[in-house]
């Protein structure tokens, strides 16, 4: 399905906001300093209960079918909105519920508990979309002299993932989108970073036809299951439709957990893989340490992920995390 778009430009703003645009060009912004909305993370727990087994192809498989892959193409159907006059319009319970079950069938896949979305969150994200629209660009900051510009518009823009598509956006897509992260702007992986945040409870969402206002900077709670790394690729069977171009990453629950002078080793089997190291950046969610896999990886292989020297404070001695993503073509 991403053949459809495979030409992205993403730009990323270090906000608390994400913006794509898909289908032949996707811009992608994310927000960056909202470090007053992150828990202490203080402990780490084991996966949510509810989440997808990893372990089973066929659970991973049929979840994808259910939850994922059918939402992709959905169109928004944006109700009541006009560039015109500046309504903000509404975005569909079907289209909005697809954008939802896609995001939290994301966090699953991470052992993260699912988020909901609020009445609230959304109504501004819309007018936020809006903005974005009328003015085809995306912005975190929007001027007050931009067209359709509101003050909760503009207030969302800045706690929210930010999304342009032409000619249109899939209700899924927006997920799939944000997850991917393309670009050299986007090797800190901001967008992934805060939809994988453990401790969001609320998001809100609002989509035009074209544009889409994902909040992702809302109520947290510290009492949510936390486990000890989050990965993207997740270990165990993944969706080779949802391998997020070869751009891999490993968050850690603690933030006081450093992946500065973290190595990473990847391995198809016996033979050790070249992966490029990207810079360490902190402000996004999580501490998050992101690597490129060389071109050409099969995409049906098993590959075991050796992550050595992570640093915790307080500990002296280096800390190291291995796993297995093992990728598969989901079928029906």
């Amino acid at each position: 399905m991403r053949e459809n778009y495979t030409r992205r430009i993403v730009a990323v703003l270090r906000m608390a906001v994400i913006t794509t645009a898909v289908l032949g060009l996707v811009v992608m912004a994310n927000p960056a300093d909202a470090r007053e909305q992150r828990p202490a993370g203080t402990t780490t727990t084991a996966r949510w209960a509810g989440s997808v087994n990893t372990t089973s192809r066929s659970a991973v498989n049929a979840a994808y079918w259910s939850q994922y892959a059918p939402k992709l193409w959905l169109p928004i159907g944006w109700l009541g909105g006009s560039l015109l006059g500046c309504l903000p319009g509404l975005t569909p319970l079907l289209s909005d519920n697809a954008t939802l079950t896609s995001l939290n069938y994301v966090r699953s896949l991470a052992g993260l508990a699912p988020v909901t979305f609020s009445a609230a969150l959304n109504w501004s994200a819309q007018k936020a979309a809006l903005m974005m629209d009328a003015n085809n660009t995306l912005d975190h900051h929007p001027s007050s002299s931009w067209r359709c510009w509101s003050a909760a518009g503009a207030a969302a823009a800045s706690r929210s993932n930010l999304a342009l598509a032409y000619p249109s956006l899939g209700a899924g897509q927006i997920i799939d989108l944000y997850m991917t992260d393309d670009g050299s702007s986007n090797v800190a992986v901001g967008h992934r970073r805060w939809i994988l945040n453990p401790f969001s409870t609320v998001m809100g969402s609002g989509s035009t036809d074209k544009a889409n206002a994902l909040t992702v900077v809302g109520p947290t709670s510290a009492s949510r299951p936390n486990p000890r790394y989050v990965s993207w690729p997740t270990p165990g069977y993944f969706p080779n439709a949802m391998e997020p171009h070869g751009r891999w990453s490993l968050s850690a629950g603690l933030n006081r957990v450093s992946f500065a002078r973290a190595r990473i080793a990847v391995y198809d089997g016996t033979r050790l893989i070249p992966v490029h190291k990207f810079a360490v950046e902190n402000g996004y969610a999580q501490p998050t340490l992101v690597w490129q896999m060389p071109a050409g990886i099969s995409l049906t292989h098993a590959y075991k992920v050796v992550v050595t020297h992570i640093r915790r404070a307080g500990i002296r001695r280096n800390l190291s995390h291995t796993y297995t993503v093992r990728l598969f073509t989901p079928s029906q």
